[in-house]
């Protein structure tokens, strides 16, 4: 049995799920903020607890491994890594942006035949997304005039947190794009992390870092008492 994490967004996700790909089931929260360090023990435990399992039961965890928020993905990773060590079972990383893809196909029919058509989305600030590029590799993307331009005309589905922002730039496209709002879920991260499982692709829980994809720059420290100095 896998434990599935997903924190890359402002959704914070578990879902359990069996190696052969059939989920138990799911418990995720999310309302405006990030709460994935208040939240995603307790989701953890409550989880395991209401569908009769525990922690001795699992196989495998699987944390998504980014890119997305730096404090969901740090969260997110740490748990995962503590429970594996603690464990001694495997570490597996499948992408959310994959995870997102998959929404799409179960999103509508006409989806499922055309992959390749399916753009995740996930918000990377302004009009700046993560994205998987024409190659499928995950990248940081403008979106402009100039975007996925390699799709030609035809329907295209734009899927994520990042989608709808996207929707006036992208309205003369040469693509009939459609948008669908939404965020990943670690309900979606299964097929992947199974795949990843029988194929012995595992991580290293030691040296395992989330895949910001972009650095991290620290902003400057509020300073909610007025003690600093107005100089400095």
């Amino acid at each position: 049995m896998i434990l599935l994490l997903e924190t890359s967004t402002l959704n914070c996700s578990v879902a359990l799920g069996h190696v052969d790909g059939t989920l138990i089931g799911t418990r995720e929260v999310s309302d405006g903020q990030y709460l994935h360090a208040e939240k995603l023990h307790l989701l953890i435990d409550t989880l395991l607890h209401s569908e009769g399992w525990t922690p001795s039961d699992l196989t495998a965890i699987a944390v998504g491994k980014g890119p997305g928020s730096f404090t969901g993905l740090r969260i997110g990773v740490s748990a995962a890594k503590g429970m594996c060590t603690a464990l001694d079972i495997p570490l597996l990383a499948p992408c959310p942006l994959r995870g997102l893809q998959r929404q799409g196909t179960l999103h509508d029919p006409q989806w499922a035949g055309q992959p390749g058509r399916i753009v995740p989305a996930i918000d990377a600030r302004r009009l700046e997304i993560y994205t998987l590029g024409a190659d499928d590799i995950p990248t940081a993307s403008i979106v402009d005039g100039g975007f996925r331009n390699d799709l030609g005309q035809g329907p295209a589905l734009l899927v994520g947190d990042g989608a709808e922002k996207c929707r006036e730039v992208l309205a003369g496209h040469p693509a009939d794009w459609h948008f669908l709002q939404t965020l990943p879920t670690a309900a979606d991260l299964l097929p992947e992390a199974t795949k990843l499982l029988t194929s012995g692709h595992t991580e290293s829980v030691a040296d395992f870092e989330p895949f910001y994809l972009k650095d991290f720059v620290p902003g400057r420290p509020k300073d909610p008492l007025g003690l600093r100095s107005k100089t400095t």
